[in-house]
């Protein structure tokens, strides 16, 4: 029977799909919603979503197992998720296929990536992907064209497509070789069209770590960053391997911020003082700068609420190495250098030191131009800046300062900057208390505390909880009792 609205003959329902139907429907039975069953099982609701779409790559096994033990499935989605991994591998055998089911005729767009040690390349639809990114399925040395292929700048690449790849943890099935890069590793002909290709991918997951579930990218910029230093290891031309040495330092930087995010501060660490090491040694001041200012991040934890032991001085010193090679970083670099060193000086109760701070971020904000805004400066503008003076402001026990920058930053922060716009919620909540409204600063603190725990931002989740805890010398009242139970209601049973 043809379908009424495309007048093609609908397609068989798969195993996969009863797969993705059963899930939904086991949930559904257990009256959750995505969110809860997310919380529940210690996964992002997007790995949720994904695992019961039937139009999305079948979930990895340890998804599966997961679902299955949380949901009382007793092995049943456990058994379908095989059955279907025989299904798709039977139908590929008898149509000699490489791609997923759901596949069609478009040019596959290839993600190049290590996996065990062999560079391989990740296939993503174009009908997923709804871009063009040539020059990363063909990096081999060829005269320019008329567009510029190397630019990746939709959304989509990463929530429909590249987070679909990482929910499946890399499945073997899901990758082929990609004999043009293969070849690039085996010759050591890198070139700087090669760089160009790769420091696309960089800009691009970089971008999306504020929008996107930690978890679901750090599998793929940790592989990217394998790709990367393999060609690092390959390229023979000083001035080319120069360049990889820059890009390899930055995607460390991209990895170090998402391994704090999930809340494993020795990798990010060490991924920060990697690249601090690596500018030393291809003697880049830029990169060096760069590295400090996120490692400073990481050093004074107490400075951005995450904890008591961070070094706020030792934080200090490394901005202020940052701050002497300003001159070669771009203006957002500037800025995010003035505003963290304001923000810590607020921690202090420096007030004067604070507000000089804030004054040098603001004037270096008005000279950011677009091309300033890319990779780990993405996200930075006014709007940002709003964020770390409402932080200030809660920190020199100005509330009503503090209320008005952030709900100003909250409003003007767009969609793919949700980790920032939770940030600014959880102080916004704080500063509600110390203005006098416990019950207000309860529901927003209530509201930002589950959302991370969703998104799976440990580091977002334990600025919240700090939060919460400065609410103790109100723990007999009744809107503090009532968040406790909700925080309560998501932790891992």
């Amino acid at each position: 029977m043809n379908n009424p609205a495309t007048g093609h003959e609908p397609h068989p329902e798969t195993v996969a799909d009863q797969l993705a139907r059963e899930i939904k429907r086991r949930r559904h039975d257990a009256g959750l919603t995505q969110r809860q069953l997310a919380a529940k099982i210690r996964y992002t609701r997007q790995y949720v979503g994904m695992a019961e779409s039937q139009d999305a790559i079948l979930p990895s096994q340890e998804l599966v197992a997961t679902l299955d033990a949380a949901l009382g499935a007793d092995g049943a989605l456990v058994a379908m998720r095989a059955r279907a991994r025989d299904e798709q591998q039977a139908a590929r055998k008898h149509s000699g296929a490489t791609a997923p089911q759901h596949a069609t005729n478009h040019a596959t767009v290839m993600l190049p990536i290590i996996v065990n040690g062999r560079v391989v390349s990740l296939p993503l639809d174009p009908r997923v992907v709804g871009v063009t990114v040539g020059a990363l399925a063909d990096t081999t040395d060829k005269p320019e064209d008329d567009g510029d292929n190397s630019v990746i700048d939709r959304r989509t690449l990463l929530t429909q497509g590249i987070a679909v790849a990482a929910a499946s943890a890399l499945d073997p099935d899901l990758i082929r070789n990609a004999d043009p890069i293969e070849s690039i590793i085996r010759s050591r002909r890198v070139t700087e069209r090669t760089v160009n290709s790769f420091t696309a991918v960089t800009r691009l997951l970089a971008g999306q770590r504020q929008s996107i579930a930690p978890d679901a990218l750090l599998t793929l910029i940790s592989a990217h960053r394998d790709s990367v230093a393999t060609l690092f290891r390959s390229a023979v031309d000083g001035h080319v391997k120069n360049q990889i040495g820059f890009l390899l330092g930055e995607t460390s930087i991209v990895a170090s911020r998402l391994w704090s995010a999930v809340g494993d501060r020795p990798m990010a660490l060490a991924s920060c003082a990697f690249a601090r090491r690596l500018a030393d040694d291809i003697k880049d001041p830029a990169l060096g700068g760069i590295a400090r200012i996120f490692e400073s991040n990481l050093r004074s934890d107490a400075a951005t609420l995450i904890g008591s032991d961070g070094d706020i001085v030792d934080g200090l010193r490394l901005l202020g190495e940052a701050a002497a090679v300003a001159d070669v970083l771009p203006p957002s670099a500037q800025a995010r250098i003035a505003a963290e060193q304001a923000q810590a000086f607020a921690v202090l109760e420096l007030a004067q030191e604070c507000r000089e701070a804030l004054a040098r971020a603001r004037r270096a904000v008005d000279e950011i131009a677009e091309p300033d805004q890319t990779g780990l400066f993405s996200d930075w503008n006014q709007t940002r800046l709003l964020v770390y003076e409402g932080t200030c402001w809660l920190f020199l026990k100005e509330p009503s300062k503090a209320i008005s920058a952030l709900n100003q930053a909250i409003r003007a922060t767009d969609a793919d900057n949700e980790n920032v716009a939770l940030a600014a919620r959880v102080d916004l909540a704080s500063a509600h208390v110390l203005g006098g409204e416990l019950e207000e600063g309860c529901r927003i603190l209530g509201d930002a505390y589950e959302n991370l725990v969703t998104m799976g931002n440990s580091r977002g989740t334990e600025r919240a909880q700090l939060a919460f805890d400065r609410l103790k010398p109100w723990h007999t009242e009744k809107p503090v009792r009532e968040l406790r139970g909700r925080i309560e209601a998501l932790q891992p049973s």
